[in-house]
């Protein structure tokens, strides 16, 4: 994995001018936002506004090729993300950028506790296993409260 330092003038997430689209049906319209380090951000807007839309965009979760980005930029610490290779796309999600997906028939499953997916991205991206695992999810709970 390339590790990739952050400047004090780049934004941890920049996201400029962003549209999406389905085929010929536009779903987002030139979407702009900025994430500094440290801070905490909320989509927020009416059923059918974008929000997911634009969150499975930073991740380039959409249904490729029938989704495109007409236009706009998303960058990650200053490295653009739209068009990125499936091969660094799986290395930054988990990792460096994460979803929680709001989908109520997966989302309340008690078969998928929490512990048990902040468990997966640990033992993928940090090779955690075992007490030192436990340990870890513990540790980041109690951090988030």
């Amino acid at each position: 994995m390339m590790a990739v330092e952050l400047s004090e003038n780049v934004p941890l997430l920049d996201i400029r001018e962003l549209s999406v689209s389905f085929g010929a049906l536009p779903a987002v319209k030139r979407a702009s936002l900025v994430l500094e380090r440290g801070e905490t951000l909320a989509l927020v807007g009416e059923s059918g506004s974008g929000k997911s839309v634009t969150a499975l965009s930073i991740l380039q979760l959409l249904p490729y090729p029938h989704a495109r980005h007409p236009s706009g930029s998303i960058r990650l610490r200053g490295q653009e993300l739209v068009g990125a290779p499936p091969e660094r796309m799986r290395e930054i999600r988990g990792d460096q950028i994460a979803m929680v997906f709001q989908e109520p028939m997966s989302s309340l499953n008690p078969l998928h506790s929490i512990e048990k997916q902040i468990g997966e991205t640990l033992e993928l991206h940090k090779g955690l296993r075992g007490g030192r695992l436990r340990a870890r999810i513990l540790e980041l709970l109690e951090w988030v409260g």
